[in-house]
């Protein structure tokens, strides 16, 4: 017999939508629309970007912060970091991680319920490493591809790791023009494709 993934929690969100938290055999995600907001495929993509990283990188023992901390996948693969900021705008996305993803387990994570662009207009920390995973359903806030917070995102960190999707046309012209847009602003950019996803490595 061949069993499924299984819907084992439903929640409303403000921010995005319908969430589902499923369990398949080895898996436990979250998702809206049919995409996987956390766990799961978003689990690979971001370690295989991490892996790519350290090839060139220390990592170990850094600050980092994460923009779309969701609940807290991304966090969970960070080597020994000295300390972790995850801004996550939807509360119910944290309550979530709370119950059953043990997002308040998770060493060394200070976790703000924040916008994120209100976020990095108002701290005074700088990070060694930014991660912005901001998506909501399959669309990013338009505020990501404004110079002006992708200005805030440098002033802020050293290296910045950006996830975009690329699986249709629409989202290959977007993510086109966030690399220009970046481009403008770090004097080194990387290129990682994982999946249907585009990893925009700054440095």
């Amino acid at each position: 017999m061949i069993f499924g993934p299984k819907t084992i929690a439903e929640f409303k969100s403000v921010y995005s939508g319908q969430l589902l938290v499923r369990q398949d055999f080895t898996n436990r995600y979250v998702t809206t629309g049919g995409l996987t907001q956390s766990g799961g495929l978003v689990k690979d993509i971001w370690q295989s970007v991490l892996k790519k990283l350290s090839q060139d990188y220390e990592l170990r023992t850094k600050n980092w912060l994460i923009l779309g901390l969701a609940t807290g996948t991304v966090a969970k693969l960070l080597p020994h970091p000295a300390g972790i900021v995850g801004v996550e705008i939807d509360p119910v996305m944290l309550n979530i991680g709370r119950q059953f993803f043990n997002l308040d387990h998770i060493t060394n994570l200070e976790i703000v319920n924040q916008d994120a662009q209100k976020y990095l207009s108002r701290s005074k920390q700088h990070f060694d490493y930014l991660l912005i995973d901001l998506y909501l359903g399959d669309q990013l806030p338009g505020f990501v591809y404004t110079p002006s917070f992708l200005n805030q995102v440098k002033k802020h960190g050293s290296v910045a790791i950006f996830n975009h999707l690329f699986y249709d046309q629409a989202k290959k012209a977007r993510a086109a023009k966030l690399v220009k847009v970046l481009s403008s602003i770090f004097p080194h950019i990387q290129l990682h494709h994982v999946l249907t996803n585009l990893m925009i490595i700054c440095g």
